[in-house]
């Protein structure tokens, strides 16, 4: 379990002087995420009409030009929001973003966990999709719900599929380095930093990564999310460091833009599971379940090297010194 910090050092105020300085974290954190959403989604998608007109579907001809546009939403509608609302709510930008350097021994271990769990995860989605398309009900709305997802992923695979290594570079700056940078510091910066103001750290952690994987609208791929949404959060807490989060986050994603790369579309969407073979498939049941207790042991090292209990101590050592000192 995560260490639980003091009550009192839950309280985070700043000077009170900002417009949403006295907005509860709760609030503060669902307003915000509100302004990114409709930022991000309705103006995001107004600009991309005004520039490719009606005709959005992606195809060569606008392709490049989705790409930048989705950058630059990013950019503008995920991080410059997140930035501001932290400024305007008054607090101290190099502690809510935790722009520091991070403890370099549970930064490396971070960056060891987001390749040890790969498996477990592709293994966790392949055995979901065979559980939830062999339900004795609801298939009719599965299918529906599917067949929509589908044609987002096909609009996926046309963004990420690259005929050239300049072309592939591009790509793993739209879907790798930008959610990397911006998504983190809206999550792991805002939303975490607000959330530990009201609840105990690894509450926040969890909550954390519960709102990161609601927020990519994803029914299929929400625990997998999940996952990775409290990975990031944890690594961010006793790495003591958005660093930690950004660098995990970067390779998570440049590890799918690479396997596409390599290995083409058909890595792409719940169909790939159909094609694996049934000595695959135990393969990919041991990988998954070795891959799992790895994590688990990972997480467990990241733990007991955390910063954030160095931190504590430290605080707990100059507190009983200033104690001492007034006795």
């Amino acid at each position: 379990m995560t260490e639980e910090k003091p009550e009192s050092s839950f309280q985070m105020p700043g000077n009170g002087k900002g417009p949403l300085a006295k907005t509860p974290p709760l609030v503060f954190i669902f307003l915000s995420l509100s302004v990114v959403f409709f930022l991000y989604q309705i103006i995001g998608s107004s600009i991309t009409y005004l520039i490719l007109g009606s005709d959005i579907d992606i195809n060569a001809g606008n392709v490049n030009v989705t790409r930048l546009i989705i950058t630059f939403a990013q950019f503008m509608f995920i991080l410059v929001p997140a930035v501001i609302l932290v400024m305007l709510q008054d607090n101290n930008i190099k502690e809510t973003f935790r722009l520091k350097k991070p403890k370099m021994s549970v930064f490396i271990l971070a960056i060891i966990g987001i390749f040890v769990i790969q498996p477990f995860l592709q293994m966790f989605m392949y055995y979901q999709n065979e559980l939830i398309f062999n339900l004795p009900f609801g298939q009719e709305f599965l299918t529906r719900l599917k067949e929509i997802f589908d044609t987002l992923e096909a609009s996926t695979e046309k963004l990420v599929t690259a005929n050239s290594i300049p072309e592939f570079l591009m790509i793993v700056i739209v879907i790798a380095v930008t959610p990397a940078i911006c998504e983190e510091f809206l999550f792991r910066g805002l939303v975490f930093k607000n959330f530990e103001k009201i609840i105990s750290p690894g509450k926040a952690i969890f909550f954390t990564g519960l709102l990161f994987a609601l927020f990519h609208f994803h029914p299929f791929n929400l625990i997998p999310l999940f996952i990775l949404g409290i990975y990031l959060t944890l690594v961010v807490y006793h790495s003591g460091s958005i660093y930690t989060a950004i660098a995990v986050h970067f390779i998570n994603n440049f590890i799918s833009a690479l396997a596409v790369y390599i290995y083409g579309s058909e890595m792409l969407g719940s169909d790939a599971a159909s094609k694996i073979t049934g000595s695959e498939q135990t393969e990919l049941l041991i990988y998954g379940i070795i891959s799992f207790i790895g994590f688990l042991i990972i997480v467990y090292l990241i733990k007991k090297n955390s910063a954030a209990k160095s931190e504590l101590i430290s605080g707990n050592e100059l507190q009983n010194i200033s104690s001492a000192g007034n006795e």
